[in-house]
This record gives structure tokens, sequence and C-alpha cells, in this order.
């Protein structure tokens, strides 16, 4: 009798057991679809813009979430359904806005809604520009002459890229740009007078320098190149100081010299940004039903710090900010280790993060992708998808970068690892 009860409560322990992995992997499953960072595009009163919502999930399953740079409230996902609070602050004021979205063929189809009024706030995933898009002075010698560039990459709608060479005195046209695994290649055709040259490049991106070789008739020669604007290129903190009080915003250069000012979350694309030794000047412009208001950015840069004036039809104001630390400092190899609680090791782990922040993961041999990688100042996080059989199993990782050493956990349905590892590549 007793052996019978044994065996009927262990019976329903593993029942127990199994119907909470389930749950679990069910809700885990939930949150895969919805974690990471969503590019919202709106419009509103005439003006499109556009904001970053970021999506994560804590240890405890429970979701948090970030428009902008501002945090949101009561972020919920279920049955395909997002919902979320954003509260926004302007002064002593604050007002709440909510939002109510689904996930359709993995876009967001929603609405933000206030006593304001209501608009519609669409989204879809946020992908990373290729490092390669830019401009880039680019230098080779044929024989004793050295030959010097401009090469402007371009991406087009479709995704397809597009190369212009210009220079003095030389009619070069580029064809066939292609990006892949960290490789750029494209066809060259220059015509000096009579003659005409052509030959295929090959090179590699590592941050704002461009390695390579061009080989055609004249045999293999060396190529390098630096990308213009390196110094505004980057994610900065920003603080306006006017009679209307200090306010903080953010402004977001990319490698291909467009960019984004975030402005009480929203996000507007900048224009006309030049960059003339330390001096930069940009300007925005927002609509409000019929009217157009212009404001102009003057600044001064100085290492990673930034100040000037914004001018406008409401008058000047006083401008400084910081560079945010970038991301390009964790692209590389990382070496990772657990250990046992006598501090031996019991097993290494790699992870590869390429320029794009796209990377993998490697235990036992066995490679897998990552997603959803963040790097917000020393944070880095991740995670790894893995399937077996039909079933599908998730491990977050979660981490502090101390130069070229890394320190953190990695939690999934079986337990928590701690891992520390350093760069090696």
């Amino acid at each position: 009798m007793n052996q019978i009860q044994i065996h009927k409560t262990g019976g329903r322990t593993v029942i127990l057991i199994c119907l909470m992995l389930l749950v679990q992997t069910s809700l885990v499953r939930a949150a895969d679809g919805i974690t990471g960072d969503w590019e919202i595009m709106m419009e509103y009163r005439g003006q499109q813009s556009f904001a970053t919502l970021s999506i994560a999930e804590k240890a405890d399953g429970a979701l948090t979430g970030k428009w902008g740079s501002s945090e949101l409230s009561n972020v919920k996902f279920k049955d395909g359904k997002l919902t979320f609070t954003r509260t926004i602050r302007f002064g002593d004021n604050e007002f709440t806005m909510n939002y109510i979205g689904s996930l359709e063929d993995g876009k967001l189809v929603g609405l933000l809604s206030s006593d304001r009024g209501e608009f519609p706030a669409d989204g879809a995933r946020k992908k990373p520009k290729l490092p390669v898009l830019g401009h880039w002075n680019v230098k080779f010698k044929v024989d004793e002459r050295e030959i010097t560039g401009k090469l402007s990459i371009s991406q087009k709608a479709d995704g397809v890229l597009e190369g212009k060479w210009t220079s003095e005195g030389d009619n070069t046209v580029i064809s066939n740009v292609k990006f892949q695994d960290g490789k750029l290649t494209y066809h060259r055709k220059s015509t000096f007078g009579d003659n005409t040259y052509e030959s295929d490049f090959e090179g590699t991106v590592s941050g704002h320098k461009l390695t390579g070789v061009f080989k055609g008739q004249r045999g293999e020669l060396p190529a390098t190149g630096q990308r213009i604007g390196a110094a505004i290129i980057g994610k900065w903190e920003l603080t306006t100081t006017s009679e209307r009080g200090t306010r903080q915003r953010t402004l977001t250069v990319y490698g291909d010299l467009t960019g984004r000012y975030e402005s009480f979350g929203g996000e507007i694309p900048i224009e006309d940004l030049k960059l003339e030794g330390n001096q930069v000047t940009f300007a925005i412009e927002r609509r409000y039903r019929d009217q157009t208001y212009r404001s102009d950015f003057k600044a001064t840069l100085d290492g990673d710090t930034i100040k000037g004036q914004i001018t406008s039809s409401r008058g000047t104001t006083e401008l400084t900010g910081k560079k945010v630390l970038t991301t390009s400092f964790v692209v590389g190899t990382w070496e990772l280790a657990s250990e046992s609680s006598r501090g031996r090791v019991t097993r290494t782990y790699t992870l590869k993060i390429k320029d794009d922040m796209t990377g993998t993961y490697t235990s036992r041999d066995r490679e897998t992708p990552i997603t959803d990688l963040k790097v917000e100042g020393d944070q880095i996080s991740f995670k790894i998808i893995r399937k077996f059989n039909e079933s599908q199993f998730t491990m977050n990782f979660k981490g502090t970068l101390d130069g070229d050493t890394i320190k953190g956990k990695i939690t999934s349905s079986r337990g928590t690892t701690e891992l520390t590892g350093k760069k090696i590549d």
C-alpha cells in the first residue's frame, strides 16, 4: 500500500514538473516573439516620426520596455497582443499614452491613445545598418603613383548595394557591389583618356577602416580606406538649455551620415549633415498640419564632447552633449568558461560578434546564432534559441564588460550558470 502510494505521489510529481516545464516553455516562446528592438513608424497631424521600441524579458518572465530612452510600464504580451503605458514628462506636467497592438506576420500593428486622441503606431524589427555603408577616402598605388578617391556605398530599398567612385580626372564605374560574411567586393572599371582598366576589389571593414586589395590587369594592388565623418558617427546624449528649462535629447548618426534626433521619445530624421574639421551642422524639420518649423544646429566637436547652439523661429537654445560608448568594442571573438565550486573550469564556450551586431555561440562544437544582442554602456545581453526535435529552448545571457574581460550569467529552464571570459581576437 505504501509502495502504491509512493508511486502515485511520484507520478503526480513528474506530471506536475512536466506541466510546469510546458507552461514555462510556452511563456518563453510567447516572449520570444516580441522581445528585441522594433522601429515604430507614426504620423500625427501631418508629422511623420519614428521611435525605437525595445522589449526585454526579465529572469522571472515579466517584460520590460523602453520607448527611445524612456522606460515603459505595464508591458504585457499575451495571445499575440502587446500592451504598455508610456509616460511623457514636460516640465512639471506629465501625461500618459496607452499602446495596444498585435503581432501580425512578424510586424506590429497598433495604436497609441491618450486624452488627446489616438493615432497609428506600427512597427517592424529594427535591422542594423551594414557597417560598409557610407563614404570612404580610399588610397592605393599604381607603380609609384598614388591614387586617391572617394568611395560611396549605399543600399536601395530592396537591399541591393550600389557604389560610386569620385576622383579627379578619373571616369570610374563601380558595379556588382556585395557585402557578405564581413567582406566587401565590387568591380571597378576606370577610363583614362583612351585607356580602360578593370579590377575586382575584396576587403574587410573594421570600425572606420577599410582594408583590401584590387586584383586586375596590373596585378594585386593593396588599398586602404578611412571612413568620412567618423568623428560625428555614433550616439550622443544631448542637453539643451533655454528659458523654457533644461531638456534631454539624443542624436544618433549612422555610418552613411544619415541620422535621427530624439525628442520626447520621437525620432526625427536629420537633414543637411556636414562636418568640416571639428564643426558640425545639421537641421531638423517638424511639420504641424500645414506648417513646417525648421531648427538649425551648429556645434563644435572636441573628442567625445559637443557644444553649440540650436536656432529656430523661437530663438536660440544652448546645446551640450557627450558621445555614448559605442558597441564596436564588443566585436570579435570571446572565450567563456564556467567553473565548479572549487574553481575548476568545467566547460568552455566561444562567443563571436560581428560588425553588424550579429553573432554565434558555440558549445560542445555546436554553433548557434545569437539573437536580441544589446550593449548598453558596459552591460551586454543576448539570447540563444536551440531546437531539439519539436521542442525549443531559450537561454538568456546577461553580463558586464570590463575592457577585454566579461562576466555574467546564462539562464535557462535548467537553471543559471555563471560565466567568465576574455576577448581573444
